[in-house]
């Protein structure tokens, strides 16, 4: 458990907080305080979550192992 509760604190960055799924292999990321009200996909499995103003609060990437190895390397 305490291994559990140290790794959440080094995902605590600056207002935002991940959070990855291994299991379903899903990659959830929420930033600052705001709620999120509506999503949008803007890529296959790459969802952006907004709050009522349509400002980003959220990024959930999924089968987030799969894009990796699959990714180009940028140069």
């Amino acid at each position: 458990m305490e291994a559990a509760t140290a790794a959440e604190k080094r995902l605590r960055l600056r207002g935002a907080y991940a959070h990855y799924d291994e299991k379903g292999d899903v990659l959830y990321i929420h930033m600052g305080d705001h709620e999120a009200r509506d999503s949008m996909e803007i890529e296959d499995g790459v969802v952006v979550d907004l709050d009522e103003d349509k400002n980003p609060v959220g990024l959930t990437i999924i089968n987030l192992r799969q894009k990796i190895r699959t990714a180009k390397p940028q140069p």
